[in-house]
């Protein structure tokens, strides 16, 4: 879906695992090792891990196209709690404000792409 949308942006606002439960895929690398999904490429280009988020930019090209990659930045909010909301919003108006501050100076930023956890729905 980022590929095909040509999203440049992607919020996250859970962690993988909480409460040694599987809550999200680890669909990024865990380091300069790129990881393959299908034809697609996806390669760590950088991490800065802050108290309250973490910013990650990816480098993304398909296996029939490696001339052309894009960029995708990943704001992820590592402080939300399994259950509930946070006490205050401070720490979150901070993060959207740097989010914001992100697109908003990046001409051409793309689409952005906001998500929590998965959640399995039972069919009736």
């Amino acid at each position: 879906m980022v590929w095909e949308q040509n999203v440049n942006n992607i919020v996250m606002v859970t962690q993988c695992v909480e409460k040694g439960r599987v809550k999200c895929d680890h669909y990024w690398p865990f380091d300069q090792e790129p990881l393959y999904y299908g034809d697609l490429i996806v390669q760590m280009l950088s991490e800065s891990v802050l108290p309250e988020w973490t910013i990650r930019e990816f480098k993304i090209c398909s296996e029939d196209q490696l001339n052309y990659s894009r960029v995708v930045r990943q704001f992820h909010y590592t402080v939300w709690p399994d259950h509930g909301v946070p006490e205050t919003t401070q720490s979150l108006i901070q993060f959207v404000r740097t989010v914001r501050d992100y697109v908003n100076r990046t001409p051409g930023s793309g689409a952005t792409v906001a998500h929590c956890r998965w959640v399995t729905v039972p069919i009736p």
